[in-house]
Formats: C-alpha cells, sequence, structure tokens
C-alpha cells in the first residue's frame, strides 16, 4: 500500500526494511530503519536505507538494551556514511545539543510530543509523564510480546505477578489491548499507562507542541 500511495518516508520501527529498499527508491521514497544495537545498525545500512534512528535503552515504546550515549557514536560508526537521528532520553534542547556534538544529524523525540496539546496519548497517559520521577517507567513484554517501555502502573504488577508467558506479536497486543479498554471502562486508571521514555522525570507540563519545538 506504501508503494502504491508513493509516500515519500517509509518508516520501520522493527526489523529491517532493506527488503524493500530498490522498489521504494524506484517510487522516489526514502526508507528510514530504527536500530538499538551498532550490529543491526550496520546492517540496516549496508541494505541501502536512506536514514537511521538510533535508539537508547531509555526510549519509551519498544526498546533494546543498550543506553543512549553508549549506542550513538557506535552506531554512527557502523552505519556511516547513512546519516544517524538519535532517539531515548531526549526531551529538550540540552538532549539536542549533545546528539548533535556526537555526530547525529537530529533528533527522533517521542515523549516529550506525546505530553502536549496536540499529543494523541489519552489524559491519564499524560498525566502520568508528567508526574513521573526518573524511576516511574517500566520494560515489560506484558503489551506486546516485546520488550517494551511504559509509564508504571498497576498492570505491571498484575503481568509480573501472573507468572504467563507473552504470547507472540501481535497476539500479545490483542490482549493487552482488550484489558486496557476494560480498564478504562472500569474507570480503573492505576491500571492504565502509555508508552513513554525515562525522559518523563523532565517534563513537568503539557503545552502546545510549537512551544515544545521553539523551547
Amino acid at each position: 500500500v506504501c508503494l502504491e500511495e508513493k509516500v515519500p518516508l517509509f518508516c520501520a520501527g522493527l526489523g529491517n526494511p532493506g527488503f524493500m529498499v530498490d522498489d521504494a527508491h524506484k517510487q522516489g521514497m526514502k526508507v528510514l530503519g530504527i536500530t538499538g544495537n551498532s550490529k543491526n545498525a550496520g546492517r540496516m545500512a549496508s541494505s541501502g536505507v536512506d536514514l537511521l534512528v538510533a535508539q537508547g535503552h531509555e526510549g519509551g515504546g519498544h526498546t533494546g538494551r543498550i543506553g543512549t550515549m553508549a549506542l550513538l557514536p557506535a552506531a554512527i560508526d557502523a552505519a556511516a556514511p547513512v546519516p544517524l537521528l538519535a532517539a531515548g532520553g531526549i526531551g529538550d534542547g540540552r538532549g539536542v545539543a549533545a546528539a548533535l556534538a556526537i555526530g547525529c544529524i537530529g533528533v527522533w523525540i517521542g515523549t516529550r510530543f506525546l505530553a502536549t496539546d496536540e499529543g494523541g496519548a489519552p489524559p491519564v497517559n499524560k498525566q502520568r509523564i508528567i508526574s513521573s520521577t526518573d524511576e516511574d517507567t517500566r520494560v515489560s513484554t506484558a503489551y506486546t510480546g516485546k520488550t517494551l517501555r511504559a509509564s508504571y502502573n498497576k498492570y505491571h504488577d498484575l503481568w509480573a505477578g501472573s507468572g504467563l508467558e507473552p504470547l507472540s506479536f501481535p497476539t500479545q497486543v490483542m490482549i493487552s489491548s482488550a484489558l486496557l479498554a476494560g480498564f478504562i471502562e472500569a474507570n480503573k486508571e492505576d491500571y492504565v499507562g502509555g508508552l513513554a521514555g525515562q525522559v518523563s522525570v523532565i517534563i513537568h507540563e503539557i503545552k502546545p507542541a510549537r512551544t515544545v519545538l521553539e523551547d
């Protein structure tokens, strides 16, 4: 569908999009891959992607095991000359400056933009972000079957105490989504928390996305 619609940029959040690079380039489409380690950064670069995002362990959503500051220089070296964006733990101008100083061409920011007026996260998830300490996120397989960082909530405890093994992706997504809908309908907000990174600790207010960008 993306090829048929000739979208300008295809972003692959899981796996190596190298299999579609040739077809994408024939359509004038750029291809971006997201990696959590330097090995995959090199593999994706060799497959012909146009741009890479290296996301550190601090990041919200699906995340790997390598911290951002260790990952970025290693990924830059492995992927060269493919340009690299930094992700994970970046929520203000200091993080942007650090990423540029390391050699990234820019940044990929998630959590800070979730906690904006325009952000698509439910209100309870936005409130969790702005009230978080630096220890108030958890990495768990509860949501998708893959390691994923989200704002801490009682669903994490419920899952950890169950002793269950996660089902394969995306089956686990279907189960967790149904549970989440039930928690929301029952007004059990203690069991609700969305994708968010450790950078939540420096986010203290919900404001317009434009203001975030200007800051």
